[in-house]
């Protein structure tokens, strides 16, 4: 790819120079991300990961993730607060949509209310709504339901088991997810088989919950359970999804807020939706 030329800016691949000013741009915006999820974001889809610059100072970021041959996910779409109104976050969108599109992916993002506006035009659907629900210090029972740690070793069973309900393999997230945050990783069985799992990660402002998925509610239930008593009296963030009936009260019994509301949009055709009913809590805006 070239450099992308307009009068106002230049929209480029990222490089891992970038990370530090990457990572001032997400503070500025005070998402949750970590410098790390910069090179996890860069490692996903490299050729899919774009700054804008303005006299050679980033000001911008956008970043896409390909899932298979089924759909891709655009994300992480910031421009600085004094560059906005210039065309840039629409140039770096418009960067991500296209990387997906040429790859021949139907292309999904995560809205806020006020961006819907915005997504609409470019051509995107309603999918399904969700909301992040965020708490602080909960006490917890001990869970129903023996819920195991995950390693690794559990890679093939964790990708065969979600697959299905995220719609396609992200085997390369939840590898990381295995390999960087050990020890906060469970599922529960049934006579042998995976019926639910519970992953998590760091943030720069909260430790968050998900991917989280379930076949019932009790395993759903314990895996929560078993999950926060290893990292209780911590900020927490869950983003869940309103096709699942059931997650919206088992949070707000616990004492879990809603934050903010957001959108599921797709542009394309919607051929992999998954079985949102069985997710729990997804990854986050930014993953799917």
């Amino acid at each position: 790819m070239g450099d992308d030329q307009s009068k106002l800016y230049t929209i480029r691949w990222m490089r891992r120079e970038d990370f530090p000013r990457c990572h001032e741009l997400r503070e500025q915006v005070g998402w949750n991300q970590t410098l790390r999820d910069w090179e996890r974001f860069l490692s996903y889809d490299p050729e899919g990961c774009f700054v804008a610059e303005v006299d050679g100072i980033v000001v911008g970021t956008v970043c896409t993730i390909p899932y298979e041959d089924r759909f891709g996910w655009v994300a992480m779409v910031i421009v600085d607060p004094g560059q906005r109104r210039k065309g840039i976050g629409t140039g770096l969108l418009d960067a991500g949509i296209r990387h997906l599109e040429d790859l021949g992916l139907t292309v999904k993002l995560d809205a806020t209310p006020e961006g819907r506006l915005l997504y609409n035009t470019l051509g995107f659907t309603d999918e399904y709504g969700a909301a992040r629900y965020h708490a602080k210090g909960m006490e917890v029972p001990n869970p129903d339901q023996l819920c195991q740690p995950l390693s690794r070793n559990d890679l093939d069973e964790l990708d065969g088991y979600d697959a299905p309900i995220f719609g396609a393999s992200r085997r390369k997230v939840l590898e990381s997810y295995l390999v960087e945050y050990p020890g906060i990783a469970y599922a529960v069985r049934k006579n042998g088989l995976m019926r639910g799992y519970i992953l998590a990660r760091e943030g720069s402002h909260a430790f968050h919950i998900g991917p989280w998925a379930a076949d019932a509610v009790p395993a759903a239930q314990s895996l929560l359970y078993a999950l926060i008593r290893r990292r209780k009296s911590e900020r927490i963030f869950i983003d869940l999804v309103d096709r699942n009936p059931y997650v919206r009260p088992m949070l707000e019994v616990l004492g879990f807020q809603m934050q903010r509301p957001f959108i599921r949009m797709f542009r394309g055709v919607n051929r992999y939706p998954g079985i949102p009913e069985k997710v729990y809590g997804i990854s986050g805006p930014e993953l799917g």
